[in-house]
């Protein structure tokens, strides 16, 4: 049985210092660094195509424990070569720095953050990644909007024509942002981590739940007035503050002005808490799958709830998060 990885064969992540890899996990393989070759260069290097040989023998060994390929869901069409043309790249994951304006408890980007920490060129990407084939550019950090070399480059993929999907907190999103993201981001992902105002600034340390409404609503605005086709996606990385929140979020989202929800959730603390707590996990699944019965699955990415255990594989109908579960 394949366990096919289609990151392998459509695209880089770059990290803060410019090593770039064939994915965003940490067992992912470096493959260079951004500021000594061009992109373009390293596509068909003789580690990736060991690890895309392995993939489609079924012997990639990061697959079982991987959260953001989809597994068992749906028939992907799986390559039948190892060697990929510039040509055929389809997404690329920048993540800028680890700044941010605020201090998510589950953040581990945040923490220690000093004067020296690295952070991505603009200048250097546009020499060294031809952005040509890219239609999904997803742009990270910390806190993107707060990383001044991260809106310089954005300025140029909106000077160049290119969309990018951005993950923010959304606090810094003003009317001038707001008016900027609904004309150029095909995506904007807000992390706002619960259902309730209370548990989003416990989780969320610096943020105010009304003004990230509020913020998320001009950007609806905005969206309407010059008629776009930004979305809107509200992010829940699950933790153990707001795990019992999960049904509510399903319910009510559209209150908070997004379009669409997906999930993450904290790896250190989420697994853990529902092994050792198997009737609250029974009691929350019961829960989850009520209130997803009454819900549109179309705009509800449940992956991450699968691998948790939560839900059945029969609640995956998402065709919207169906092509970027691996880059967020």
């Amino acid at each position: 049985m394949s366990n096919y990885c289609p990151h392998l064969w459509n695209g880089f992540t770059i990290r803060t210092n410019g090593d770039i890899y064939s994915c965003c996990l940490s067992k992912a393989i470096k493959i260079g660094n951004i500021y000594e070759v061009e992109l373009k260069q390293l596509i068909n290097l003789p580690a990736l195509l060991k690890y895309r040989k392995k993939s489609l023998e079924g012997d990639l060994e990061c697959y079982n424990s991987c959260t953001f390929v989809k597994k068992d869901i749906s028939i992907e069409k799986v390559p039948e070569y190892i060697r990929i043309n510039y040509s055929q790249l389809k997404k690329i994951d920048l993540i800028f720095g680890r700044a941010c304006n605020i201090s998510c408890i589950m953040c581990i980007r945040s923490r220690n953050i000093t004067k020296n920490d690295p952070v991505l060129n603009p200048k250097i990407l546009q020499k060294n990644i031809d952005i040509t084939p890219f239609n999904e550019i997803i742009i990270q950090g910390g806190e993107p909007l707060f990383i001044p070399e991260c809106l310089k480059y954005m300025t140029f993929l909106e000077e160049n024509g290119k969309n990018y999907t951005i993950l923010t907190n959304g606090v810094l999103i003003n009317d001038e942002m707001a008016q900027r993201l609904s004309l150029h981001a095909k995506r904007v992902i807000i992390s706002i981590n619960a259902a309730n105002k209370e548990t989003h600034e416990v989780v969320n340390q610096g943020s105010n739940f009304n003004k990230l409404i509020s913020n998320i609503k001009s950007l609806q605005s905005y969206r309407n007035q010059n008629d776009t086709e930004l979305k809107l996606i509200g992010r829940m990385t699950i933790t153990p503050e707001s795990i019992l929140e999960i049904p509510d979020f399903i319910q009510n989202f559209s209150d908070f002005g997004v379009d669409y929800i997906n999930f993450g959730y904290d790896k250190s603390t989420v697994p853990q808490l529902l092994l050792e707590n198997p009737s609250l996990k029974e009691k929350l699944k019961i829960k989850i799958i009520n209130s997803l019965k009454s819900a549109d699955l179309e705009k509800i990415d449940t992956l991450r709830l699968i691998y948790l255990g939560l839900i059945g594989f029969d609640m995956y109908n998402s065709e919207f998060f169906s092509d970027f579960h691996e880059m967020i």
